[in-house]
């Protein structure tokens, strides 16, 4: 009876110590390690390049993780295919085409730009040898991404500016995203197209091909890795953009003034090597280009509603700020977070 009694409350006593030690375990889990409390946050992104930099780079460095998102990227190439996503509530955030957001803002449509990580267009006009000047254009086909895209927009400006009609003297194919252009002009089935400075730019030179422009060098301001979202999307969910944001942000810092991590995440996901001209251009980007705080400035917005309202009648009083929401970065820029950052090196 004596030794049946001590097995008994041996085995409460062992049974106590596990208890304990699962209690103990659990108190000493962060809750933050818990996956299932992370929001989930859907953004759509439009093609390979090195605009896409920072918000890769936002991801694999965890600052989405630092600020309780779980992020599923969407790989939508064009700007105008990404932002029906958007408008079909299939994301909640789409890096888009500026100028397809005015547009559809134009045209009824509960979309608004949240910021934009560039205020110029870092594109390059490549031809097949056989076209040396952009007078040889004349009776060629251009590839853009998709029609109403950046790309399309910058194949415009260009055609115009050397007095050549859009579709009329000089033919534009949409073709896919920068791969697909570059893709397209070696394959012979357009005779020039528009590239984002970058790996494709890299490749045009290495085969031969012709720089017909450069349009960084024009001067023209405009909203370039743009990103929108829908107005009830930051109506129902404030606290959900303000997080993504802080994010982005620190994203961007970290690309801007880590070389080896940026270099890293672009050879990842270009699946290309980093090889002296990769890192030319990461440079360029990252000192010239990439800005602090992401806003969409209502210059670069006031390009393109001149450039629609050459097609299309536009409300009487219409300004910049009917299509940007900038409440949030401007916090962010006069609470200190951003310079905060860089002070921090």
């Amino acid at each position: 009876m004596k030794l049946a009694r001590w097995r008994r409350i041996n085995s409460f006593w062992r049974e106590l110590r596990s208890l304990g030690a699962l209690a103990l375990l659990t108190l000493t889990v962060p809750i933050y390690a818990n996956p299932a409390s992370a929001e989930p946050l859907r953004i759509a992104y439009t093609s390979i390049a090195v605009v896409y930099g920072p918000l890769w780079l936002t991801q694999d460095a965890g600052y989405f993780k630092k600020y309780n998102i779980e992020p599923e990227f969407i790989y939508i190439a064009g700007g105008p295919p990404s932002l029906q996503a958007l408008i079909a509530g299939d994301v909640a955030i789409s890096f888009t085409a500026g100028g397809a957001t005015v547009a559809a803002n134009l045209q009824g449509a509960d979309v608004v730009l949240l910021g934009a990580t560039i205020d110029a267009l870092p594109f390059e006009l490549w031809s097949v040898p056989s076209i040396k000047s952009p007078e040889q254009l004349k009776g060629s086909r251009l590839g853009v991404s998709r029609i109403g895209a950046t790309t399309d927009f910058v194949a415009r400006y260009l055609l115009k500016k050397w007095n050549l009609q859009p579709d009329k003297d000089v033919a534009i194919f949409q073709t896919g995203s920068g791969p697909q252009i570059f893709a397209a002009l070696k394959a012979g089935s357009v005779q020039s197209g528009v590239l984002s400075t970058g790996p494709e730019t890299i490749n045009a030179e290495s085969s031969g091909m012709v720089r017909l422009a450069d349009v960084s060098t024009s001067g023209l301001v405009y909203p370039f890795g743009p990103f929108a979202a829908r107005q009830s999307f930051l109506k129902s969910q404030p606290d959900l953009a303000v997080r993504f944001m802080k994010a982005y942000v620190e994203g961007i810092h970290r690309f801007k003034t880590d070389k080896a991590a940026a270099l890293a995440v672009l050879e990842k996901h270009t699946k290309q090597k980093t090889t002296p001209a990769a890192e030319k251009i990461y440079e360029i980007y990252a000192s010239k280009y990439i800005k602090r705080a992401p806003e969409a400035t209502a210059a670069a917005i006031q390009t393109i509603i001149e450039e629609l309202s050459a097609s299309r009648a536009i409300p009487a009083g219409t300004t910049p700020a009917r299509f940007a929401d900038s409440r949030i970065i401007r916090e962010l820029v006069s609470s200190g977070f951003v310079d905060a950052l860089y002070k921090s090196r």
